[in-house]
């Protein structure tokens, strides 16, 4: 029996292991998912198809077909109807709200607020970040050099430390106008014209004047989003 020659066998070793390549590709990574009808889709490259396959997302999320989806350890939560979740781990619901899934403080009205696993419960005692910064009930963050600052609503901290950067919202719901600033979500009254973080300023009418003299006008359901306090100079 003549033994195949080299040539013959590199070439199988090349053919078997650009099968293997081929059946480990898992395709472009997943940018979001959605949740509508009662099913999870998922945006890849810019298109979106159902979600046929259980997928973890940056920051240990991990997105069940069945309509929920977990950080780490934590417990399941179920989306709601019109949600997305993003690869950068920021939830956005129909009403403009955009909020981090992963475990955080965030201030609100002066306060700091701890969201741990989806749950809020406001913050009672000194807590140590994993940098070494603590931060006050009163919403003071000390840092290790021993510098103070007052943070401000709307500012958010991982658990780490890592400063995130807040994003504001401006949606028109219903034939209002629902912003999220600040931590805050309030509605416009008629007439009513507000400055956003960025130096936006949003009138009522649903017309978003951005900084650049660039201006939007709304139409109905649509959301959108200005950088918000944490990203103004302190």
């Amino acid at each position: 029996m003549k033994t195949p020659s080299l040539n013959f066998r590199c070439s199988c070793l090349l053919f078997i292991a650009s099968l293997t390549v081929f059946a480990a590709d898992p395709g472009p990574p997943v940018e979001r998912v959605l949740f509508r009808e009662g099913k999870v889709f998922a945006v890849r490259a810019g298109k979106t198809a159902p979600l046929e396959a259980n997928v973890t997302l940056p920051n240990a999320i991990a997105v069940s077909t069945n309509g929920t989806f977990t950080v780490g350890k934590g417990k399941a939560r179920p989306f709601q109807a019109g949600q997305s979740l993003g690869d950068d781990g920021m939830l956005a619901s129909p009403d403009g709200t955009l909020v981090p899934v992963f475990d955080h403080i965030v201030i609100k009205s002066g306060r700091p607020v701890l969201m741990k696993d989806g749950v809020s419960s406001p913050v009672t005692a000194e807590m140590v970040l994993g940098d070494g910064t603590r931060v006050s009930p009163d919403g003071t963050l000390m840092g290790t050099d021993g510098r103070r600052t007052k943070l401000l609503d709307g500012q958010m901290r991982r658990l780490d430390g890592q400063n995130i950067a807040a994003t504001d919202t401006v949606t028109l719901l219903q034939g209002k106008v629902v912003l999220q600033k600040d931590g805050s979500r309030l509605e416009l009254k008629p007439g009513q014209t507000i400055a956003m973080s960025d130096g936006s300023k949003v009138s009522s009418d649903g017309t978003l004047s951005k900084p650049n003299g660039t201006t939007v006008k709304l139409i109905e359901g649509q959301t959108v989003t200005v950088e918000g306090v944490s990203t103004r100079p302190r």
